[in-house]
Parts: structure tokens; sequence; C-alpha cells
């Protein structure tokens, strides 16, 4: 099989990972109401989120908020897409890079052909690709944990002796989304490892130095902004919390044998790179000291160590150790005196054909998001005489899609332990409103959510209004009523 020069391969791969990145129908930005982007967007003109009551709440995402108010303000929101398709095109570059550092055959142009063609299929099917708790480092939705991706650039940069710029990498994915700060700690522990093994204790003191200053400006800003707070809050705050996302935040909740098939899939992947120190260390300390964590969160219950979710290094974990596995086997095919030209070239086309066919064709769903915020579209034809909705908990799409600020709603909590309290306040006023069909009552809870925040206009399902009032909107199941009018 013949092997192309550098330049041409280098050209291959990003070509490669663009056509990856090509099968992904991208969601639009505000599906689910995305709150991540409302502080990037709540000072533009065009909305009234400034006066939203989460919009005002912490922000827990002070680097993503930067980038992203530039990058709109400056172009528009659309070249968010961009951003996202080059992370899914580093997701898939950088993955590859990693495996053929460590299976040299890779190099050979169909045998890479044969590998991205694999890691579309296993991208799309998702099983081996995503990690544990329902979470994944990147998906069809742009947002803050997208930028996991460039663990894999750190990853590669480390592999190939760029130690600094790889440690830059790791940080700055964690700047970008401050969940990962404790995983970066993990993978740190696990080069700073690799590096007593080799006894380089003046580069291990020089790597780690360099990790601190980078990583402990978001360190002290969530220690400052979210933990700093009074202990009574504590408590009642991580409890709110972890009951909201129990599949997320509970093992008992979320685990079952395809996470057994996670952690076998991991180790295997440890057999395979074995005798190659320099990926086989940091790999096992980056999962051993998630896994143990996991299992000591398990045994103690321990809120905090739930909400930091240690088993989330398994979104970076499963993919490498899915792709060393198959790169092992891939790189089985060069020992045999065969060229797999014409099987690499049918099935990369085949598999981007296939999966681009299906996600921007066959498997619409953009579409029907589109038809779901046709809602929405009524509601922001009031838009001038609307200050604040108070809408049914269970509607994800009213506030960004609208631009309108709304009293509560399930979604999207804040962070902060005093906050998310004040939220769950809310949550049981609103539910209580919507809940009861008498009128007195209404007007009693209402009262007391104008004293927390005054709402102009409620958002309500026809069979629940039994009483007389003009509805704003034309709509089959919602109603749209002005509380001076009507209360």
């Amino acid at each position: 099989m013949m092997k192309l020069n550098k330049k041409k391969e280098i050209v291959l791969y990003l070509l490669l990972s663009i056509l990856f990145a090509f099968t992904i129908q991208q969601l639009p930005f505000f599906k689910g109401n995305s709150l991540h982007l409302i502080h990037a967007i709540k000072d533009f003109d065009s909305n009234k989120l400034q006066n939203d009551w989460i919009a005002n709440q912490t922000n827990h995402l002070p680097l993503f908020t930067f980038f992203n108010h530039f990058l709109i303000k400056f172009f528009s929101i659309k070249i968010l897409y961009l951003v996202h398709f080059i992370l899914l095109s580093i997701c898939a570059l950088f993955l590859f890079l990693i495996c053929k550092n460590e299976f040299q055959e890779l190099n050979k142009p169909y045998l890479s052909l044969i590998w991205f063609s694999l890691f579309t299929l296993i991208y799309h099917e998702n099983s081996l690709f995503g990690g544990v708790a329902g979470q994944e480092v990147i998906n069809e939705g742009y947002q803050p944990a997208s930028y996991g991706v460039l663990f894999f650039i750190g990853i590669y940069l480390f592999l190939i002796k760029k130690n600094f710029s790889a440690v830059f990498f790791i940080c700055l994915a964690s700047s970008f989304h401050p969940t990962y700060v404790i995983h970066s700690g993990f993978l740190l522990f696990g080069i700073s490892m690799y590096f007593i093994f080799r006894k380089e204790f003046k580069l291990l003191l020089k790597i780690n130095t360099f990790y601190l200053i980078l990583i402990l400006p978001i360190t002290f800003y969530i220690i400052y902004n979210f933990l700093l707070v009074d202990r009574s809050f504590v408590f009642e705050g991580q409890k709110i919390l972890v009951n909201r996302a129990p599949h997320h935040a509970l093992i008992q909740s979320w685990f079952s044998y395809k996470d057994i098939f996670s952690i076998l899939i991991y180790l295997i992947s440890l057999t395979i790179v074995l005798k190659k120190k320099r990926v086989f260390i940091p790999l096992l300390f980056f999962g051993l000291i998630s896994i143990i964590l996991t299992v000591i969160q398990f045994f103690t219950q321990n809120h905090s160590l739930a909400l930091s979710f240690p088993w989330r290094s398994s979104v970076f974990l499963i993919p490498i150790s899915t792709m060393i596995i198959l790169s092992f086997l891939i790189q089985k095919i060069s020992k045999y005196k065969i060229d797999p030209k014409n099987f690499a070239i049918i099935l990369i086309i085949i598999s981007i054909t296939f999966f681009s066919l299906k996600n921007h064709l066959i498997v619409n769903s953009n579409q029907n998001f589109y038809k779901k915020i046709e809602l929405t579209k009524k509601i922001k034809d009031n838009f001038v005489l609307i200050d604040r909705l108070l809408i049914p908990v269970d509607l994800l799409n009213i506030r960004m899609n609208s631009g309108l600020p709304i009293f509560v709603d399930w979604k999207h909590p804040p962070f902060k332990y005093n906050e998310i309290i004040n939220w769950d306040k809310r949550m049981n006023l609103a539910k209580s409103f919507f809940g009861t069909n008498d009128l007195e009552k209404k007007k009693t809870i209402l009262v007391e959510i104008n004293n927390l925040e005054k709402v102009s206009h409620i958002l309500i399902k026809k069979k629940k209004l039994n009483f007389k009032c003009e509805n704003l909107i034309e709509d089959e199941e919602y109603a749209l009523i002005s509380v001076k009018n009507c209360f």
C-alpha cells in the first residue's frame, strides 16, 4: 500500500475530518431553549433578556460568554455554526492523530479511509462514543461541553512531546467549560505519573507549575462565585440540583450493563497500549481516579462529589478507548498482502453518504423543531406589549426563541446554591398556579409571584382558562393573556 508525503497526509486527514462533520445536522442554537448563550446575547437590543431573572444570576461560563458575545457582535449568531463545525472536525481529526501516533500503519491512506468510515459509524451509533450518565463530549448541539474536544488536542500534543502546548489546550477546554477543571486535574495527574516513571522531575515541576498558572484563574472564579456561600444554603441547594438531574448525578439512576461494557472497552484498550507507556500511564490514571471517586461517591452518597461528576472523564476515555481498539484491528489488515483500496473507498463513500442523507434529509429533526416554535412566533408578535411571561414550566423553547424574559422554566436553573433555592421557589409557585383550577387560588399565587417579580402576561392552556379573558394569540392549545386586563 502506498504512503503519502507529510503535506498530502495532512490534507487527506483534514478533508476526511471535514467530511465527517458534514454528516451531522447541527441543531438550532435555541433548541430546548439552550440557555448557555443567554449571557452572550442578553445585552443586544434585539431582545429583552437583560431583564430576565436567570440572565442576571451568576454566570458560570465567563470565557464561553465573552467569546460568543464577541463573535455574535461582529458577525452574527450564524458564525457559531462554523465554530461548532470546526469543533466537530477537531474531534475526528485529533482522535485519529492520537491513534495514528500509536499505530503507525494508519498513515497508509486506505487504512485511514477505513478508520474515518468506522469512526463516522461509531459517532452516529453513539453507545461506543458517548460517556456514561448520558454525557458526551460533543453532539449536534453547540454547547460549552463541545470545547472538551480540545482535550484530544492536548493528549495528542503530549504524545508528540509538545508538553506545554498540551497543557495549554487542556486548560483552555476547562476554561470554556469549568466542569472539566476536575478532569483536567485527573489527566495532569496521569501525565505527572508518566514523568515520575521516566524520572524527569525537572520537567514534571515545570509542567505542573505551568498547569497551575493556567488553571487557577478559572478555579478561583468558580470557588469565589459559587462555593463561598452560607453553609445553610449548601445542603438544600445540592439536594435540589441532584434531584433535578438524577440521570446525571445519581449513580443508581444511570448505571446499567452498558456502563460495564464501557469499562470493559476502556480496560481492553489499556491492554493494547500496555507497552506504550506515554499513552498507557496517563490514560490509566485518568480513568482510575475517575472510577475510584465514582465508587466513593456511590458508597458515601456525597452530594458535593456527585455534582463534580468525576465519571465525566468517560466522555474522553470511551471515544479514545473505542478507537484504539478499532485502530489495533485496522492495523492488522496491513499484515496481509492485500490492497484494501477499493474496499476503503467504497466504505468511506457509503458511510459519509448514508449519514449525510439520513441526518439532513430523511430524519430531519430540525424541521420538526421549527414546527414546535410556531407558538413562540405567535407570542413574539406581542413582543412590544410583553415585559415578562409566566409560562408552564415544561415549555422549553419560549425564552431564547422569543427574546422575552420569563418567570421560570424547568430546563435552566442557576448553579449557585442560594440561587438554585430561589429557582426552586419559583418553580413551586409556577407549578401551583398552573396546577389549580380555582380562580381565587390563582389570584393568591399570582400575588406571591408578583412579589418576587412582576409578570405582565401569562401563557396558559385553553382548557385551564376557566374565566373570561381576552386571548392575544390564535393557537389551538394555548392562550396568551394580559395580567393587567384579566386579574
